[in-house]
């Protein structure tokens, strides 16, 4: 009679051990379908998720420890289930569709982009379709949760056992992921991920070896103190090491002997050019006529060379930051954004923008759309700017919007390709320009849209460039609106060219594209692997294929040679942290230790980014390390351990140490600073 009674106690008994494994059944399952999403592949997803391999396994543990503590707190494993899920599911998803228009991964930063998703949605819709592998993942993923629902029920305990249960799996998951020290001694160290001095890892290298989950959460455990610079020795001839840095830093700096330009402060005028890249170079593509013929010409009349940056298909806000600071993250131990910092940080440098408008310039931002997405105004008016302007406001520009009885229905003649014309841009460019030049030279910011994604068959009622290659139906259609746009962003500066060639004040104009665009044409091929520039999968690219998919073309003119940084025609290959510098040159503004410093680099390097290391000489690396002589990676050293004191607080001297009477506090009104002593010129 007891049976009963005494078969459910035994059951009761082993409910702790039986809602784990449920946990991790369902985790397994889960995984499996993550794998699915990331592989677009079954076969490889199973093999992934059921093979055991560490990453594997670490990840479904992960995973069955949040869904055995949640589940048992809240006494519904399928509650927990359902959050896990979807969370989980959310990044993998969100990872997928990222490497795919950009191959550049998912970031813990972008996260703080969720708010505006509806934006970025909008913008990328052409290049985001759902295969029907992506709809199985998700199904199996449904058909898991459905199974927890049922075990849900029947593994629920009494509350003592399911908090005491609760209690033992969040503490197993605290000790195995969140505790630094032990996280990166039994998983990311052995993984290849783990903190070693002097070595930094960029996103894409920890999801390749932890996989993509265990990889974002990495950025939330084993991150956060800077460079992680390698021990140098202790100094022998009786200075500390302190001194030391700073008397190298010193001498570094005092090194760079920047060309400066002529007498009369010029105007300069940056152009960022959404996309632009000259399309004339792709293999494999003939066109009967040069689509961009005005900036082959300009390039003949100017400098101009490879344009390397850190994404492809993104990222237009941190790569004009980059260009406005010269700082490179690549200094840091993580990949960081950082248009997402404070100003305070951001002007301890101090910013491009900021040092013109303290040498007497109007400055003016310019944006061919919203300010939907990034916000930009609200930090950007900390920067220097005078005046921002997005497209909303080309009515204090434009004397014809202003006068117009309707300012949208005459603003929507300017569309081209979906944005407001590049050829628009540089009206607006020219009327602002009319507008002030007579109380001051002006310093002029301006980012085009016309180029930007969706990238269709459609986008343009007609195309003008006719090429032959390999693409062929749709694919081809996505090409060609690539190459109208780029079209018009060529004449765009052939137009701004003509018109300040007539000028009598000095003018220089910085014209360069922010990113090749991203060209996804199905879930495993994009228009640059169909024309056999690389391979499909980013995770099968070389260091070289990074510096090649991960550079535009940039040029600077001048109606005065004077102001040109080297001869007429010269070819000079430069990076997003060093054309600011140029600009800064040409106006003969003077710099500071961190842009001395900046330059210093620039001089002894071509491009350091994440996935690559481009030389003086053109040689590519993953690294630097055989390509820089003992002084070029000492320079590294130093500009490291002053970038880590200076944004991380790490000990020892920051910049305003090193040649302390060259630097100035820029701090905005109201920004909370540290106390430091600045002397001024």
């Amino acid at each position: 009679m007891n049976s009963p009674r005494i078969a459910a106690g035994r059951l009761r008994d082993y409910l702790p051990l039986l809602s784990a494994a449920a946990s991790f059944v369902f985790s397994l399952i889960l995984t499996f379908a993550a794998a699915v999403i990331e592989e677009q592949s079954i076969a490889e997803a199973a093999v992934y998720a059921f093979g055991c391999s560490p990453e594997a396994l670490a990840t479904e543990l992960f995973l069955a420890l949040i869904v055995c503590a949640l589940g048992c707190l809240f006494r519904s494993l399928f509650a927990a289930g359902a959050i896990t899920a979807l969370a989980a599911l959310a990044l993998v998803t969100a990872n997928y569709y990222k490497t795919l228009i950009t191959s550049t991964p998912l970031y813990l930063s972008d996260l703080n982009l969720v708010t505006r998703l509806g934006g970025i949605v909008e913008l990328n819709s052409a290049s985001i379709t759902v295969s029907a592998l992506t709809v199985a993942a998700f199904a199996v993923a449904i058909a898991a949760l459905a199974g927890l629902f049922f075990a849900s029920r029947v593994l629920r305990m009494p509350v003592r056992s399911s908090l005491a249960t609760a209690i033992a799996s969040a503490a197993l998951f605290v000790g195995l992921y969140c505790v630094p020290s032990w996280a990166e001694g039994w998983f990311y160290g052995p993984a290849g991920a783990g903190r070693t001095a002097g070595t930094a890892y960029s996103q894409a290298y920890v999801n390749a070896r932890c996989g993509t989950l265990l990889g974002l959460w990495r950025s939330v455990v084993l991150t956060g103190s800077a460079a992680g610079a390698a021990e140098t020795p202790e100094p022998t001839d009786g200075r500390t090491r302190e001194e030391r840095l700073i008397d190298d830093a010193e001498e570094f700096a005092l090194s760079y002997e920047p060309e400066t330009g002529g007498e009369e402060a010029p105007n300069v005028i940056f152009v960022l050019s959404e996309s632009f890249f000259d399309v004339t170079e792709l293999p494999g593509v003939e066109f009967e006529s040069d689509p961009v013929a005005d900036f082959h010409a300009v390039q003949e009349q100017g400098v101009s060379g490879k344009f390397y940056t850190h994404t492809l298909g993104y990222g237009t806000s941190n790569i004009e930051m980059e260009v406005f600071t010269g700082i490179n993250s690549r200094f840091f131990d993580s990949d960081q954004n950082i248009y997402e910092w404070e100003a305070s940080e951001l002007l301890k440098t101090p910013p491009v923008p900021v040092l013109f408008q303290d040498a007497g310039y109007y400055t003016a931002y310019i944006h061919t759309f919203n300010d939907g997405i990034y916000g930009r105004e609200g930090l950007y008016s900390q920067l220097g700017f005078d005046e921002i302007f997005f497209s909303d406001d080309f009515a204090a520009i434009d004397p014809d919007a202003a006068a117009a009885p309707d300012y949208w229905g005459y603003m929507s003649g300017k569309i081209a390709g979906e944005f407001y014309s590049d050829d628009y841009m540089a009206d607006l460019i020219i009327d602002l320009y009319e507008r002030e030049t007579e109380n001051s030279p002006v310093f002029i910011w301006g980012i085009t849209m016309e180029n930007h994604t969706p990238y269709t068959a459609d986008k343009y009622g007609e195309y003008h460039w006719p090429f032959t290659s390999p693409l062929e139906g749709e694919d081809e259609g996505v090409f060609a609106s690539v190459v109208e746009g780029a079209a018009d962003a060529s004449a765009s500066l052939g137009k701004l060219v003509e018109y300040f060639s007539q000028c009598a004040e000095p003018t220089v104009i910085i014209f360069f594209g922010d990113h090749k665009p991203g060209l996804p044409l199905s879930d495993s091929e994009t228009v640059y692997s169909a024309l056999g520039m690389c391979p499909a999968s980013a995770a099968d690219w070389t260091a070289e294929d990074y510096a090649e998919m991960y550079c535009t073309d940039y040029v600077i003119w001048s109606n005065d040679v004077r102001y040109l940084p080297a001869e007429p025609g010269t070819v000079s290959d430069t990076s997003s942290t060093a054309l600011g510098l140029s600009a800064l040159n040409a106006a003969s503004i003077g710099l500071n230790s961190w842009w001395r410093l900046c330059g210093a680099l620039s001089e002894a390097y071509t491009a350091w980014q994440w996935p690559y290391f481009v030389s003086k000489d053109g040689e590519t690396a993953d690294v630097p390390d055989g390509l820089l002589d003992s002084a070029g990676m000492r320079l590294i050293e130093v500009v490291r351990e002053l970038m880590d004191a200076e944004f991380f607080g790490a000990s020892g001297p920051d910049f305003s140490d090193v040649l302390p009477e060259m630097n100035v506090d820029y701090a905005p009104e109201g920004a909370i600073t540290e106390n430091r002593v600045m002397v001024t010129e």
